[in-house]
């Protein structure tokens, strides 16, 4: 009984694992790319220097969404900065990952 469970739960890992991803519309990618930013900014207005990476990780994953939707460096890098101005914590986006 549990061998032909193990053997059931292989074949549908199996069959499942092979499905490619689909793609996502802009208006998902431009909801998920300002959700983002606005969790970068509470990331950064809420906490301390200790959480570095995931600071960093939420940086490149925002670059990487507004990339996607054709946006140039300089302006994904300005929505960035504005995230962090008044900061009481004194963290900036360019500073701390360039």
């Amino acid at each position: 009984m549990a061998e032909q469970l193990r053997n059931e739960a292989k074949e549908l890992i199996e069959r499942y694992s092979s499905v490619p991803e689909k793609m996502r519309r802009v208006n998902e990618v431009v909801a998920q790319y300002n959700q983002k930013l606005e969790q970068y900014k509470q990331l950064n207005y809420t906490s301390n220097k200790e959480n570095r990476d995931q600071r960093l990780m939420m940086y490149a994953e925002i670059k990487m969404l507004g990339w996607v939707l054709g946006k140039s460096e300089k302006v994904v890098l300005k929505a960035l900065n504005d995230c962090v101005i008044g900061n009481p914590l004194g963290v900036t986006a360019i500073s701390d990952f360039v």
